[in-house]
């Protein structure tokens, strides 16, 4: 089970093809190229006896097939994804859809974010991950097509179900992955990303039992990070682990 498609989807598909994986499930939380521009380099498409299914929150414009198909042909790239050897499967979702792939179970939920943005939640032998990046969680404005209509009241109403989707994301999760892109004096509300405070405020009320800080600002350096989660540690439920996420990492849940 895998989650988006950017550059780190390269190695790891390497790593799948040398350890003979046949079956891969690949959730995409959303379509903006950070997110899957790795995806036609992705070792395991280049498998005949290899199954890629693709996930992603429906688009009321496109399939999360189209999109694929229209990044991976000329002039953006070389191949077309349909000379691909592996057999390609695409869902398109709907808000709040749980399915089950195998013992994982799946939850899809829409994010305050630009285009159709979801964050996900898996549950699998009593253990829970789950992936709230690339929203604005408590920020004023309403980021994601077709949320901007109606009254004021309905508007803000529309943020409070949203940031109740998050929190069913991350209630009680054993690892909750967020966007924690800006440092409160950073913050911009016109771009669909969260504060640190927010995951931490998030992480709170869903009684997560470790916070990834994730989606770092590209200037942010590594010990820039590590002082900012020494900083916010203490302000974290006791027994909570706060770390920021790097490449690499592993946990255990």
């Amino acid at each position: 089970m895998i989650i988006d498609a950017g550059t780190g989807i390269y190695s790891l598909g390497k790593r799948l093809v040398e350890r003979g994986q046949k079956e891969i499930h690949l959730l995409i939380s959303h379509t903006h190229w950070d997110h899957i521009h790795g995806f036609p380099h992705f070792a395991p498409l280049r498998e005949s006896d290899v199954t890629v299914h693709l996930y992603s929150l429906a688009n009321a414009h496109y399939s999360l097939k189209d999109i694929l198909y229209g990044q991976q042909q000329e002039p953006f790239f070389p191949d077309p994804l349909d000379a691909v050897d592996a057999d390609l499967h695409f869902t398109d979702l709907y808000e709040g859809q749980l399915w089950n792939t195998g013992t994982i179970e799946v939850q899809c939920r829409r994010l305050n974010h630009a285009s159709y943005t979801s964050g996900f939640r898996l549950e699998s032998a009593g253990k829970t991950f789950s992936y709230v990046s690339d929203t604005d969680l408590y920020g004023p404005r309403l980021h994601g097509e077709g949320m901007n209509t109606g009254s004021e009241d309905e508007k803000n109403q529309k943020r409070i179900e949203l940031q109740k989707s998050a929190l069913k994301l991350a209630q009680d999760t054993d690892l909750l992955v967020f966007d924690s892109f800006f440092l409160t004096n950073e913050y911009k509300d016109d771009w669909g990303h969260s504060k640190m405070e927010d995951a931490i405020r998030l992480g709170i009320e869903a009684n997560a039992r470790r916070i990834a800080f994730f989606h770092h600002a590209p200037s942010r350096s590594d010990d820039q990070l590590d002082e900012l989660v020494m900083h916010y540690s203490a302000e974290v439920n006791r027994g909570t682990n706060l770390v920021a996420a790097a490449e690499g990492d592993h946990f255990v849940l």
